[in-house]
């Protein structure tokens, strides 16, 4: 036998996860970059396997939360012989946005497991030029 094929079976010969009866949940905090141009920020945060229903996004007091669940069932007809993707994972991540940001024009969008949450700049915190006389 060739060595990889040793070393996948012994992968598949050891079962690493908690029984599948087991219901765990895992809290995650979704990896995210933050962009700014002149006029908005953007909050682009990773949440693999989530669907647009299970997103729940808030602004509050300044205070952007993004929160999500999603659950990796193991098909009908397949036992778990190796898990290293969290089944149960909720999301949560905040952020203080500030008086900077036109709340009332906030969009965000959910494409193939990446959100992108767009908040225009407020008037205030626009650049403008004063016109000298």
């Amino acid at each position: 036998m060739y060595p990889i094929a040793q070393l996948l079976n012994a992968a598949l010969d050891t079962d690493t996860s908690a029984p599948d009866n087991v219901a765990r949940t895992t809290q995650l905090v979704p990896r995210t970059n933050i962009l700014e141009s002149e006029t908005d920020f953007r909050i682009v945060a990773d949440l693999p396997g989530v669907r647009n229903e299970d997103l729940d996004i808030s602004l509050e007091d300044e205070v952007l939360t993004i929160k999500a669940e999603r659950d990796l069932e193991v098909p009908e007809g397949y036992q778990s012989r190796r898990r290293e993707m969290v089944g149960k994972a909720q999301f949560r991540r905040s952020f203080t946005v500030g008086s900077a940001v036109d709340t009332d024009k906030a969009s965000a969008r959910l494409e193939q497991g990446v959100l992108t949450v767009t908040l225009p700049k407020s008037e205030k915190a626009m650049p403008r030029r004063i016109e000298v006389k």
